[in-house]
């Protein structure tokens, strides 16, 4: 039982690693003239404030790691205070462009008795095969503030999705050879074994955190029904929510596989041959005295 847990976590954070590397060979957030084309189909006609942007592929939000995005705001108009045209407009230029809506939803407050909408703020995203974008109307109609804020991110690359996929199932592969090798280097060390799975089952346990949320959202990128803003292996960054079990969590695996390979394995017990093999050699003996 021990080796089938050992090879599931083996898996995730080879395809945790192999996702994180993979990343660097995904193509660039637009920038330049793409960037501003870009600008001009999402928000024609109005000036844009762009205020962030990254050059790597993720970035530290506050401790959590999410993707790294271009993003810029606009002023308030006339037209953008039309929260439905404007965003029936926008949907058009989008899926014009090749673009995919995915969601539109309100992002007003509510009242808390009634739940009405107090204003009529709504966003939408959308993504195509290498951009996902947020988009915002905020409007308010007792209030000066408003506008539009765009935010771009990437979406993982189809190929990154199944290469680390695959990774992820070798690396289960290993983890079960790895489990099965320290299995039988310590069977005749009963001390030696209790330690190591000890530090083997605490170490895993940490990690159940990260590897559930993890394989969830990967679940959701493989089936196409998520483009989350953040990548899986999150959990295992030390400064994300439950990152900081990481590094006991590593250590916990570390020693238990040290255990294993600096413990010289100890030959079986020699068994008592029985009173069978007594009788056999008196049947020989006699058999060469005749």
């Amino acid at each position: 039982m021990l080796a089938i847990f050992a090879s599931i976590f083996s898996g995730f954070l080879s395809a945790s690693l192999a996702n994180r590397i993979g990343w660097e060979a995904a193509p660039a957030l637009p920038s330049g003239a793409a960037r501003t084309q870009l600008a001009e189909m999402l928000t024609p006609g109005l000036s844009a404030r762009w205020y962030e942007r990254s050059d790597g592929p993720f970035r530290n939000n506050g401790g959590e790691t999410d993707a790294a995005s271009v993003s810029y705001s606009t002023d308030r108009t006339p037209a953008t205070e039309d929260v439905d045209a404007y965003l029936a407009g926008l949907q058009q230029r989008l899926e014009a462009a090749g673009w995919t809506v995915t969601d539109t939803y309100s992002t007003s407050p509510t009242d808390i008795e009634t739940g009405a909408r107090q204003n009529n703020s709504q966003a939408l995203t959308a993504r195509n095969d290498a951009l996902v974008l947020s988009f915002e109307d905020y409007f308010d109609a007792a209030s000066a503030e408003g506008g539009l804020i765009v935010s771009i991110y990437r979406a993982e690359p189809r190929w990154l999705t199944g290469s680390t996929l695959a990774v992820g199932l070798l690396g289960m592969l290993a983890g079960w050879l790895l489990a099965g090798w320290a299995s039988r280097r310590l069977e005749h060390r009963p001390l030696a074994a209790a330690l190591a799975a000890t530090a083997v089952i605490g170490g895993l346990v940490l990690l159940i955190p990260a590897w559930l949320l993890g394989s969830l959202q990967y679940l959701g990128t493989l089936s196409g029904t998520a483009v989350p803003d953040s990548p899986f292996w999150r959990g295992l960054v030390p400064t994300d929510e439950f990152g900081g079990m990481a590094y006991p969590a590593g250590a916990a695996i570390t020693a238990a596989i040290a255990v294993a390979a600096l413990c010289p394995p100890r030959p079986a017990p020699a068994t008592d041959p029985g009173p069978a093999s007594h009788l056999t050699h008196e049947a020989n003996l006699d058999q060469d005295q005749k």
